[in-house]
């Protein structure tokens, strides 16, 4: 009896740290995900907010086909939260209180984003986010 129950704890152990793994992957890739960082470039730390708004909204405007009108509105609300992020990046706190502020302007951003773009764009936005977090977590295995 002892074992059996030792052997749910354990679970119960490696499965609470395998999503808080999961967790720490999605805000790492939220938070890179639209930075395309090349081996060549520049750490997020090492970055300004405006270096990660171009550089996000370049691969946006790339990918989503983005029209000049949207590309301007994309760009400010990029570096917007940029700025929102920089301090965060920035801080030394730990993994996890860094991921969960990041994840909370993540969605509060993806909020407005998908006022500015249309629905296919968002949609594509989201699949192209969503298979970032999968590729991430593949390599991590």
């Amino acid at each position: 009896m002892a074992t059996f129950v030792l052997s749910k704890l354990k679970t119960s152990e490696m499965i609470l740290k395998t999503g808080k793994q999961i967790s720490f992957v999605a805000a790492a890739v939220m938070t890179m995900a639209f930075t395309n960082l090349t081996a060549q470039s520049k750490s997020l730390k090492d970055s300004t907010p405006e270096q990660r708004a171009k550089m996000q909204t370049e691969w946006m405007k790339t990918k989503l086909a983005l029209n000049s009108s949207q590309t301007r509105q994309v760009y400010d609300l990029n570096l917007q939260y940029a700025k929102k992020n920089d301090p965060i990046l920035q801080s030394n706190e730990g993994k996890m209180a860094k991921f969960k502020k990041l994840k909370a302007i993540q969605q509060e951003k993806s909020s407005v984003l998908s006022k500015i773009l249309t629905d296919e764009q968002f949609k594509k936005y989201q699949e192209m986010k969503d298979q970032m977090i999968q590729n991430f977590k593949n390599k991590r295995k």
